[in-house]
């Protein structure tokens, strides 16, 4: 491939070769091919170089997801020529384990910088001798994961390295001497008493035989690591059903590698590098069987490529003999940082909302991808949480969510199994939130799991007390999430909107929609575009229906092929109280979601819905899964709960409505022709009045001095 960099006319760039930093991305039109019933089907393939201080790595990738799942590795070589880049390569397409066709490809490329970031161009090349072309766009991004300026590589053998470096030790050990450090220490100890798990959907025994290395580590007792051996021999001869439960067991492995490589003898040291590089090859690599998923977005590929990682990352620089040297451990790493780049490209919203919902993004984290991300920090010196990443708001996201619950700490969840990770997120995840955003993180850990909550301190599993001892910050001044975080969150990417009124007790709002901007397939997905939740006065009033992925157990309209609906977000207003208005718009369907804490209309929570469809004169229906007592009159319900608490939603229109609730599934539904405008308020005592201004879309409706009305596609808070 001849990639030529050209000045056209009086275009100037604005840095020349010698000062580019980044990752260059070009996306190759129809630039693969295959035989497809007897026709050829072309494929685009996006090819990424490296550069980096001024220098341009000799390395070039391929990803081209609609041909294979594999990756494509070539060489570059890069002359310059005045203003111009002049780059060729040769590109080895791979076999993945469902597609065997392979080859190599070879592009000329003409390129012209539009703007400081874009790229635009033609190419002609080659892919197994036949002749293609086509047109070219491409993109300058700044290196991600991003360098360390002051990172000091790694020397061969040098252990420990993935949860942090040989001179923390003595800080570390210094640390259980400490009243919190005590604290955390024990909670550790205690979960060594868990039984060893070598089977079931997450095998514990990698986890158990690192945490012993690490009491080993710490507390020097050789005993410990002798444990770890017996638990680590049998686990690396133990037959696992599919790759999806084979990844706990490597990240396991390889931090107990990591952790006892000073007290195992090298014989075993070299029996568990050679699983763990063989490992990383079959993770990578996948298998056409047992259910493997490779798909970008996939929880499967977070866990298989994060294990992945890791286990290169603990074996990388080891000595000859070590593993066998058909195993390129520096390219296996290479594949599995890509994966995780593009997981959380995809997979995660810019504000840390996933796709799969809440318990499907958080497990891998806490499974696989904390280990990855702090051993590649520690291993490569690149740091995947940055400042405002969507990583870095993973725990501020799920922060803002949180409500108490009787000694719990759930959220108003979405997707599959209905509840997240919780305390375990926030204590292996510590130690990659930006400083800016830790003390308000720590006041809800704090406040939460540790010494002002439920003293748990989020530890359930062992690999929780290890990441919270090693992690928990000793002299850090916590603040009031009030200081650092807006009470509206706002995940552009996925469409979601969380709106909160404060962080105090279990009496706190939280109200939440999804817009579900993204459908990806090959994934969990759930028919919940337009789901919204609502939780308030320590009860739970629109929630999350039974986990079985039909639409009647989402907040929404029930409509044709619900799981593909998406919808973009056409109107959002917020107020620093956490109150706000989004309107949704889907094909033929807006939905406007509104939420006041004001108490202006004399209750501390408002909400209002509005649905506007295309297609006024057909049927539609309108659901709301709940709990409590509830009680149905005319074109209004009543949800009651202990200590006279209510939510009262009242239907303005449509003006014919059938309103019923089914006791057994705890679900409203509301069916009928039109446009649908409900208002519910929820309060403690008085159920106040509502005065309605027309019975019709262009409805006012007045509760205390609040007006609610709808028009030009949102619903508008007024004032009387």
């Amino acid at each position: 491939m001849t990639i030529y960099w050209v000045g056209l006319g009086v275009y100037t760039p604005t840095f020349s070769f010698h000062s580019l930093s980044g990752k260059v991305s070009i996306v190759l039109e129809k630039a693969l091919w295959r035989n497809s019933n007897n026709e050829i089907d072309y494929q685009d393939i996006t090819l990424d170089v490296i550069c980096e201080n001024n220098h341009c790595t000799s390395e070039i990738w391929g990803f081209a997801p609609e041909f294979n799942q594999a990756e494509h590795q070539g060489t570059v070589t890069i002359n310059q020529s005045h203003n111009q880049w002049i780059l060729d390569v040769d590109l080895l397409i791979n076999r993945d384990p469902w597609l065997s066709l392979s080859g190599k490809a070879n592009y000329e490329i003409e390129l012209i910088k539009k703007n400081n970031n874009l790229l635009i161009g033609n190419y002609q090349g080659k892919f197994n001798n036949k002749v293609l072309q086509g047109k070219v766009s491409g993109t300058i991004n700044p290196l991600y994961p991003q360098p360390l300026i002051d990172h000091r590589p790694i020397h061969p053998q040098e252990h420990p390295r993935l949860l942090f470096r040989e001179t923390r030790v003595p800080e570390l050990r210094q640390k259980i001497t400490t009243k919190i450090g005590k604290k955390i220490f024990n909670k550790l100890e205690k979960t060594l008493n868990q039984p060893v798990i070598y089977d079931g959907y997450v095998p514990n025994a990698g986890y158990h035989a690192a945490g012993q290395c690490f009491l080993a580590l710490i507390k020097e007792k050789p005993k410990q690591a002798a444990q770890a051996w017996t638990v680590v021999e049998k686990a690396i001869n133990t037959s696992y059903r599919r790759l999806f439960e084979l990844s706990p067991v490597v990240t396991g492995i390889a931090i107990a590698y990591d952790l006892c490589y000073a007290y195992w003898e090298n014989n075993n040291r070299i029996l568990v590098s050679n699983w763990l590089a063989q490992q990383t090859q079959l993770l990578i690599e996948g298998t056409p069987d047992r259910g493997w998923n490779p798909t970008a977005w996939s929880n499967w590929n977070a866990r298989a490529r994060g294990a992945a990682g890791l286990a290169a990352l603990a074996i990388l620089k080891e000595p000859e003999g070590y593993f066998s040297p058909d195993i390129n451990i520096e390219q296996l790493l290479t594949i599995a940082k890509r994966n995780m780049i593009r997981y959380l490209e995809t997979a995660m919203g810019d504000k840390g909302f996933g796709t799969e919902g809440d318990h499907y993004t958080t497990e891998p984290f806490i499974l696989t991808l904390f280990p990855f991300f702090t051993g590649y920090y520690h291993v490569k010196g690149k740091n995947f949480a940055t400042e405002n990443s969507n990583l870095a708001w993973l725990l501020p996201q799920y922060l803002m969510r949180i409500v108490p619950r009787k000694n719990s700490y759930p959220i108003p969840s979405y997707g599959r199994h209905r509840y997240y990770s919780g305390g375990s997120l926030f204590a292996m995840g510590m130690g990659l939130v930006p400083l800016k955003f830790l003390p308000g993180i720590m006041w809800g850990f704090d406040h939460y799991w540790g010494e002002n909550g439920n003293q748990s301190f989020g530890i359930k599993n062992i690999l929780d007390g290890v990441f919270l001892f090693i992690n928990y910050p000793n002299h850090l001044v916590i603040k009031h999430p009030s200081q650092i975080f807006d009470n509206v969150l706002v995940d552009e990417q996925k469409g979601f909107y969380s709106f909160r009124n404060q962080w105090k007790d279990k009496n706190d709002f939280v109200a939440s929609i999804y817009g579900k901007r993204e459908y990806l397939t090959k994934s969990w997905s759930f028919p919940d575009a337009g789901s919204f939740r609502i939780w308030g006065l320590g009860e739970n009033w629109a929630i999350a229906g039974e986990s079985n992925n039909k639409p009647e157990n989402e907040n929404i309209i029930i409509q044709e092929n619900p799981n593909a609906i998406t919808m973009t977000t056409i109107y959002l207003k917020d107020k620093k109280d956490g109150s706000g208005v989004v309107s949704l718009q889907a094909k033929d369907w807006l939905r406007s979601f509104a939420v006041d804490y004001s108490n202006i209309s004399g209750v501390p929570g408002l909400f209002a819905i509005v649905d506007q469809f295309d297609d006024h004169k057909n049927n539609h229906t309108w659901v709301m899964n709940t709990e409590g007592n509830v009680t149905i009159e005319n074109n209004t319900f009543l949800i009651k709960r202990d200590r006279d608490v209510t939510m009262k939603g009242t239907f303005i229109t449509p003006e014919t409505i059938n309103l019923n609730y089914e006791k057994d599934n705890q679900r409203i539904i509301a069916t009928g022709t039109g446009d649908f405008f409900v208002v519910m308020t929820v309060e403690k005592n008085k159920i106040p009045n509502l005065k309605i201004i027309n019975n019709h879309l262009d409805s006012q409706v007045i509760i205390g001095e609040r007006v609610i009305s709808f028009k030009d596609q949102h619903i508008d808070l007024g004032i009387n």
